[in-house]
């Protein structure tokens, strides 16, 4: 019976690793789809990579299969932690019934539902401690088998062409994309970095070297901005700040305060990153789009339909096909109009909430405030990057992942046994609170 229990964590972990390394690309780069995929190549972005379909099914049907089996659903705590997350899900499922193109709607939907199911999947079987190293040393790993193609292979590693010629992005599609998420990388490692574990310092060593060849100020910006904001909430907790509400609550302000300093001086911030002030044509693209989602704005498009629209065809021919609006808002405008931004606003005011109020409750304090940072972030870079909810980005996965709220009791493992008991360390009995906020 023992060996049943064994198999069974294996199993566990065996498909938490599968799905992590389908989500940070890596199974897609080995068959041989990372570079086969063009932003420009429009029925193939429609229609969807087999393999990733397959895939994207299976990380959806295990972890559901798993909530059924755990009654997660008839848990009323379960919504009540995670309402906003089920709102906005709603509200992406309603969209198939207005959608332009339902079936297409409906794929995407499928996806989405995939990254945030098996995110439920880590957040329910893993500590936050656990989940954060792991997700940032598959990061680094995965930046490290990208170093190791710029020597092997440069002609897959490195970029060829354009005026981003010579910019490396390893074994993912997109470089920005791969700087950001080996952003996120060094920012999950942190905690781990600063009490001197070697895996997540080589990683997040890794993950740097990455983000300065791949030559993207967006990633370095990421970096010390994160790095910057984590020491001054770290500091606050070893002050034991954290434990009085009104006087965290008092220094968190001061912190907003100063990013909003910061904001009105943008254009000169972006001088200094080098970056021109249409954010690489990116405002250009949004007043294409703007008309646009005034036409739906209410409802929008449907989930992932506009760019299979009639409408689109106009944006296409100015400027060509780029797959959506290089903006999680704008593309949540385009998606399901206000009334999708509205759910996705409250989504990402209720996981900031989630984490702050652990930070003071001084549950994983550390990690909370590396959580904090995190999402923070996210919601300043979705403004330019399709960041949530995009299905095919892993920033989204480490992002449901620690959003996702779970108070469950004692996880029923296939086996129980006097002896498969006996064999359990002590205060294991009862699984992980993973992401009680």
């Amino acid at each position: 019976m023992s060996t049943l229990a064994i198999r069974y964590s294996t199993l566990r972990d065996g498909f938490a690793l599968f799905g992590v390394l389908f989500y940070i690309q890596v199974i897609t780069f080995v068959l041989g789809l990372g570079g086969g995929f063009s932003f420009g190549d429009v029925d193939k972005d429609l229609e969807g990579s087999v393999a990733n379909q397959i895939c994207g099914l299976i990380t959806l049907l295990v972890p559901l299969f798993f909530f059924i089996r755990h009654k997660v659903f008839l848990s009323k705590t379960f919504y009540r932690s995670n309402f906003f997350l089920l709102l906005f899900l709603l509200c992406v499922i309603a969209s198939i019934g207005w959608s332009h193109d339902p079936m297409l709607t409906l794929k995407r939907v499928i996806a989405l539902l995939g990254v945030v199911f098996f995110a439920g999947f880590i957040a329910w079987n893993y500590p936050l401690e656990k989940i954060v190293f792991m997700l940032g040393c598959a990061i680094g790993v995965a930046a490290f088998i990208g170093l190791i193609l710029a020597l092997v292979m440069p002609e897959v590693a490195f970029l060829s062409g354009g005026i981003r010629d010579g910019a490396f992005k390893g074994i993912f599609a997109e470089k920005n994309a791969g700087a950001r998420l080996n952003a996120v990388a060094i920012l999950l490692l942190l905690p781990m970095i600063r009490q001197g574990n070697r895996r997540a310092l080589f990683c997040a060593l890794c993950s740097l070297i990455a983000i300065l060849l791949a030559q993207s100020a967006t990633g370095v910006a990421l970096v010390i901005s994160g790095t910057v904001s984590y020491a001054y909430f770290l500091t606050l907790i070893r002050l034991r700040i954290n434990r009085s509400q009104w006087l965290f609550f008092g220094c968190t302000v001061l912190f907003l305060l100063v990013c909003l300093l910061l904001y009105n001086h943008l254009a000169w911030l972006l001088e200094i990153a080098g970056r021109d002030p249409s954010l690489t044509d990116r405002t250009l693209i949004w007043e294409l789009l703007a008309p646009f989602v005034e036409q739906q704005w209410l409802k929008g498009y449907g989930f992932g339909a506009f760019w299979a629209s009639p409408d689109a065809d106009a944006f296409i021919t100015r400027w060509g096909y780029i797959g959506n609006a290089h903006s999680g808002y704008m593309e949540t405008l385009l998606n399901g109009g206000v009334i999708q931004l509205s759910a996705l606003v409250l989504l990402l005011g209720e996981a900031l909430f989630k984490q702050y109020r652990a930070v003071t409750a001084n549950h994983a304090a550390q990690y909370r405030a590396s959580a904090l940072v995190i999402i923070g972030l996210f919601v300043v870079t979705n403004y330019v990057a399709y960041v949530i909810p995009n299905y095919r980005s892993a920033e989204f996965l480490v992002f449901c992942t620690l959003a996702l709220s779970f108070r469950h009791r004692l996880v029923m493992y296939p086996a129980s046994s006097p002896a498969t008991q006996r064999q359990r360390p002590a205060g294991q009995a009862f699984a992980p609170d993973s992401a009680k906020a």
